[in-house]
């Protein structure tokens, strides 16, 4: 036994442990999202049908989309999970290169929403 090695760099690029811990992650993310929406954080989609609405989040490799009814508390306590999320995980969210993209919206959403997510507003089909 010995005192405790402290990690700087992660697992290297090709690593067959990389999507493993990767998964993890990505699973630790979703809950907290799920978590959320029961503490009534932000509503889901089609909350007149579904007590809180159904969160959607769908993740393929490193890309991830939520789905979330329009509300300006929501997407700041959207923000603050997700900044709670890099500091816990240590992987960074690159919200200039993220886009918001809303549906039957005049764009008064989107606008408000990228202002709060500190991100670009992106259009369909993209």
């Amino acid at each position: 036994m010995g005192p405790y090695i402290k990690s700087y760099k992660g697992v290297r690029q090709g690593d067959p442990l990389s999507p493993i811990l990767f998964n993890f992650v990505a699973c630790g993310l979703s809950r907290m999202i799920s978590k959320a929406q029961s503490n009534n954080l932000f509503y889901g989609l089609i909350d007149l049908i579904i007590d809180r609405g159904v969160a959607v989040i769908l993740q393929y490799a490193d890309d991830t989309i939520i789905c979330l009814k329009h509300s300006i508390e929501g997407a700041s306590n959207l923000k603050l999970l997700l900044c709670m999320n890099e500091l816990m995980v240590g992987l960074k969210i690159n919200f200039l290169k993220s886009e918001i993209m809303t549906i039957n919206d005049d764009g008064k959403w989107a606008a408000i929403n990228a202002r709060i997510l500190n991100c670009q507003v992106g259009s369909f089909p993209y």
